[in-house]
This record gives C-alpha cells, sequence and structure tokens, in this order.
C-alpha cells in the first residue's frame, strides 16, 4: 500500500499536469499589465463530449491523459433549458403536482444574492403564485388598466384600433391561456431587509432566481415554461403592485408562465 506521502505527491502531480495542460490549450490567453483579461467562451473546448464520442468511449485511460471522472449531472440541465411557448401547451391537461411548483420555487430561492451577507436580508425575489381564478383576475385586472388609459399610452391611433387590441387579449384569457397551470409572478423587491443594494444587484439576483425555476424545470419533460415580460404598463402599473401586494418601489418583472407540454419529448437543438 503507497505511503500517505506517495499518495499525496501523486495528486499534487497530477494537479500540476491538468494546470499545464490548461495553459497549454490556452497558450494565445495572456494577461497584459494594466489590461484586463478575457477569455472568449466560443473557443473553449467542451468538457462533455459529443453524442459520437459517448458512443466510442470506454473507461480505459489513455497513456499520459488520465481519466477524470467528473459528475456533470448539472451541465445537460444547463444545456438542455428551454422555453416552450403558448402554440406547444397541451390542451386540457391534468392537475399538474404541486410539488413540481414547489421544486421550481425552492430552485429559485437558492439563487445567490448579496443581501445573504448581512442578517435580515431576504431573498430580493417575490414570487407570487396565480392559480387559475388569479390568473383570470390579473388579465381582468389588465384589461381594466388599459380600458382606463389607452389613450394616454400613445400606442393605439384610435379607439377603433384599441378595441380590436382589446378584444384579441380578452380572448386570450381562456385561449391563449386557457391551458396553463400557473402563473408565477416575478417582483423584484428593491429593498429586502436593512441594508440597501444597487437596483442592479437586487435585479440580477432575481433574474438568477428565474434561471434556477428554468434550470429545474428540465426535470419535468411534461413542463412547458417560460418567461413572460407581460403587457408593460399594465406590468408597471401601482394597480398591479397592489394586486401582487408589493411595496412602492419594488418591480414586477413578468410573470413565469407552468404549462404542460403538448410534446414532452421535444428535444433543444442549440450550439453555442
Amino acid at each position: 500500500m503507497p505511503s500517505q506521502s506517495t499518495s499525496l505527491a501523486a495528486a499534487a502531480s497530477t494537479t500540476v499536469l491538468l494546470g499545464l495542460a490548461w495553459l497549454m490549450a490556452h497558450r494565445n490567453f495572456r494577461r497584459e499589465k494594466g489590461q484586463a483579461s478575457t477569455i472568449d467562451v466560443n473557443s473553449l473546448p467542451s468538457i462533455v463530449g459529443s453524442e459520437s464520442d459517448s458512443d466510442n468511449s470506454d473507461d480505459s485511460t489513455s497513456e499520459g491523459n488520465p481519466t477524470l471522472d467528473l459528475d456533470l449531472d448539472v451541465l445537460p440541465c444547463i444545456r438542455n433549458r428551454r422555453s416552450i411557448f403558448p402554440n406547444g401547451f397541451k390542451k386540457n391537461p391534468p392537475p399538474l403536482d404541486e410539488r413540481i411548483v414547489r421544486s421550481l420555487l425552492d430552485a429559485a430561492l437558492y439563487g445567490p444574492f448579496h443581501g445573504k451577507c448581512f442578517a435580515g436580508n431576504r431573498h430580493p425575489a417575490k414570487l407570487v403564485i396565480l392559480g387559475t381564478e388569479s390568473m383570470v383576475n390579473m388579465q381582468l385586472l389588465t384589461l381594466e388598466y388599459y380600458d382606463a388609459h389607452w389613450k394616454d399610452l400613445g400606442c393605439w391611433s384610435s379607439e377603433e384600433e384599441y378595441q380590436s387590441f382589446r378584444k384579441s387579449t380578452e380572448d386570450e384569457i381562456t385561449g391563449r391561456w386557457g391551458p396553463v397551470s400557473y402563473m408565477i409572478a416575478v417582483a423584484m423587491r428593491r429593498q429586502s431587509g436593512p441594508r440597501r443594494y444597487p437596483e442592479w444587484e437586487e435585479a440580477a439576483a432575481v433574474a438568477c432566481a428565474v434561471q434556477n425555476m428554468y434550470i429545474q424545470s428540465t426535470r419535468f419533460n411534461q413542463l412547458a415554461c417560460y418567461w413572460s415580460s407581460w403587457h408593460d404598463a399594465a406590468r408597471d402599473s401601482v394597480e398591479m403592485k397592489i394586486f401582487l401586494d408589493m411595496g412602492d418601489e419594488d418591480k414586477c418583472m413578468g410573470f413565469f408562465i407552468m404549462a404542460q407540454a403538448k410534446n414532452p419529448d421535444f428535444q433543444v437543438r442549440r450550439t453555442r
């Protein structure tokens, strides 16, 4: 049996070899004095092989290049993140298991945020789950807001044009949005604790929370999710803040739509 010192030496040798291999692979990357260092992510080699690579792979170790046993379970979830829009929603879906919804919320709240460094600061993301009745009420609120303010918004040149928009939006309540199981309102608390942070940090933390929901949703093939910015004037209105129980400085950042997929086996075809 090798001694502990021998094992440590072997581990250190392997670490050095890996470090040298990385530097050789990126030998054109230089840090100039007084300049920022950047790496073009598109030039980095993938650490996950292609499908053909995996078919031809085995557990053998090539000479001078030890196989690394890496757990890459999360990376496929990131790569397979998908947005499925209303034309891909399943009509008349069965009830969605509430445990799935809770798992997405749990993932969201484990996103990074600065405030955790100080006691009393909560995550800046405020997530409000809207079920069937609440979704309809939110959409009716949207229509009522535009009924009251369409002339001031300057988005329509005539009442006839506005009424056409209104009818299509009202039809969406039972049409476009009819199959949706839940809408999760995504709001940013402007100040979630005793310490006030720059607004961009709080907004970035909320976006990370939504990305976590996206990634967790890839665990369930039957889900059809996407992040809707919603109708901006109604979304940013005082009426919407009251409906979602938000603070005066809080911002609604849209709705995370949760439906069920018409084609659960839909595969993302994306290269980066």
